[in-house]
């Protein structure tokens, strides 16, 4: 599977969330606790995930547990793993003996609505604000390039003034702690 996604920073939800509410479908909202793990092979001098490098996380949402690997492309669609766990110690334990090493959790609360075929996110991340993410799954690369500008059609449909952020929330978390370091 390949995950197409783009997302933009915004101030507040207000306007976009009524517009989504005429438009689109609301699914439901979720509190995503996300333990991220990196391997040192597909690590920068600055911690951050190479392009083309994979991550791992553990995701805690409600009772499901899921098992993700991602390939990082901050651009574009990115091959995506994913499983459902119910012991995410032992799977902990297991990405350690493997070389993971986990480096942050994100915390985020996530309202999620379905626009055509497309999942519409409103998250509230811990500690980066609140963003408006568009996403889309692909069957191969071909398909990927125009999701991928379908996805941008549909977020300046709904959020016209935001800013487009093209780092994954794992940058942006890496980000800090490392402005925290300095």
């Amino acid at each position: 599977m390949i995950e197409v996604e783009v997302r933009a920073r915004v101030e507040t939800f207000r306007g976009i969330r009524e517009s989504l509410g005429e438009k689109a479908r609301f699914l439901g909202s979720t509190h995503q606790s996300d333990m991220i793990f990196g391997h040192p092979s597909f690590l920068d001098s600055e911690n951050k995930v190479i392009e083309g490098g994979i991550v791992s996380r553990i995701r805690e949402s409600g009772d499901r547990k899921v098992l993700e690997f991602k390939e990082i492309r901050r651009e574009g669609g990115a091959l995506e793993l994913k499983h459902e766990v119910t012991d995410p110690v032992k799977i902990r334990e297991f990405l350690e003996k493997l070389g993971f090493r986990e480096a942050f959790t994100i915390n985020k609360v996530r309202e999620t609505y379905l626009y055509r075929d497309f999942l519409v996110c409103l998250d509230t991340v811990e500690g980066l604000g609140k963003f408006i993410e568009v996403e889309r799954t692909a069957a191969n690369e071909g398909e990927a390039g125009e999701i991928w500008k379908q996805c941008f059609d549909i977020l300046r449909e709904f959020a016209p003034d935001s800013e487009t952020e093209h780092r994954k929330y794992g940058d942006m978390m890496q980000d800090m702690i490392n402005k925290k370091v300095v």
